[in-house]
């Protein structure tokens, strides 16, 4: 994994590009990039990413739970229902805190296919004296991986999020017409304030590059160092097939479907001794994951911090699962699922209003809510009585 680690003051840096039109996200413009490497190798963040997910999707909008055909809720060309359409966002949001929804209109002005776009793919464009930005920049190798320079004529721009039909007209015929109008984009955010959402990950982009690294180090190890090693000398054989018949013998005493190396030296031993004429050497590893225990629980523990998650929902040690209380898990769930909720509103008001325009009327009750994926029931005493559905 080739990552470039940015000072930590800088790697969030939002600078305009003026040659490329663009609010750069990151001081090398691969910030959403970075977060997706880290987020894709390191094995806690990838399990707190899975949970905040869970915590955002839960089980899908309520008006879905008892619709048996989910064909009358596709909502784009990959034929993705509502639900497959909030889970990518959930997922999305969980790793970036950034959602880019691509919409395109027909010519009566109503939306006819909702889509997600990555946030590795999106740039936000030029702003005006107010400090708003009517375009976004699309393509697909701000890191440069498929070609090493930047070219401009493969972007694709895509107007801000507007549904007055006079905004859309306007934009149609600065387009070219209906046929070169590329629709539209809501960018859905966990911060207004600014251009770009920082991710979760990121107070723990240094301990997740430990945590791989790690793993990296020891799989190095134990693939090209010397675990199991044996160097055996001998003196010259008379011809190959002597030779080759010792080392058959040594194959078949190895054992343990040959889980050593055994490496064959002939050389010039003279002694009527026979330790001295066979000289077997073993040649031990210098790896001690002791030594990095403590490391790598520090990283996994300050990714979980990050992404505010309670360890006993991620901590999979005996300890943890013997040790604690149900009614103890039992909070911890509610509690996570709390924490999702000003999310979920985000997500809910967006698709509620994206759907009113819908040209298919996905949802024709207009409730947006999102069901949970726990149960909380209140006594007359103010209690939570929290049950797992």
């Amino acid at each position: 994994m080739k990552v470039k680690l940015i000072d930590v003051d800088n790697r969030l840096s939002i600078k305009y590009d003026q040659i490329n039109g663009i609010h750069n996200w990151g001081d090398d413009n691969c910030y959403p990039q970075l977060i997706s490497s880290l987020a894709s190798r390191s094995v806690t963040a990838k399990q707190c990413i899975k949970i905040n997910a869970s915590n955002i999707y839960g089980k899908g909008f309520n008006f879905t739970q008892n619709v048996k055909d989910k064909s009358n809720l596709i909502v784009n060309k990959k034929e993705l229902n509502i639900n497959q359409l909030l889970d990518v966002c959930s997922k999305e949001f969980a790793k970036q805190n950034n959602v880019f929804l691509h919409l395109n209109y027909n010519a009566l002005f109503q939306i006819i296919s909702v889509d997600l776009i990555i946030s590795e793919r999106v740039r936000i464009g030029e702003a005006d004296s107010t400090g708003y930005s009517g375009k976004f920049v699309v393509y697909d190798n701000w890191d440069k991986k498929k070609n090493k320079k930047i070219d401009k004529k493969d972007f694709v721009l895509i107007d801000r999020f507007n549904p007055k039909p006079e905004i859309i007209e306007k934009q149609v015929e600065s387009a070219g017409g209906w046929n070169k109008y590329k629709g539209q984009i809501l960018h859905l955010s966990t911060d207004y304030n600014e251009i770009y959402s920082s991710s979760d990950l990121d107070a723990a982009i240094i301990p997740s590059y430990n945590e791989h690294g790690i793993d990296k180090f020891l799989y190095n190890g134990i693939e090209n160092g010397f675990i199991g090693v044996k160097f055996i000398h001998t003196k010259p054989f008379d011809d190959e097939d002597e030779a080759r018949e010792f080392e058959d013998c040594i194959k078949k005493g190895m054992g343990g479907e040959n889980a050593a190396t055994v490496f064959l030296i002939e050389s010039k031993l003279n002694s009527d001794i026979l330790k001295d004429e066979i000289y077997v050497q073993n040649i031990d590893s210098n790896i001690d994951d002791a030594r990095y225990i403590h490391t790598e629980r520090s990283a996994a523990e300050k990714i979980r911090k990050s992404f505010d998650i309670h360890s006993i929902l991620i901590d999979d040690s005996d300890n943890s699962i013997f040790g604690q209380s149900g009614a103890l898990l039992k909070e911890a769930k509610i509690t996570q699922w709390e924490k999702k909720e000003s999310i979920r509103n985000k997500i809910s008001d967006a698709f509620q209003l994206i759907f009113s325009k819908f040209h298919l009327p996905i949802n024709p009750s207009n409730d947006w809510t999102i069901t949970p994926i726990i149960k909380i029931e209140k006594t007359a005493s103010n209690e939570s009585n929290i049950n797992t559905i």
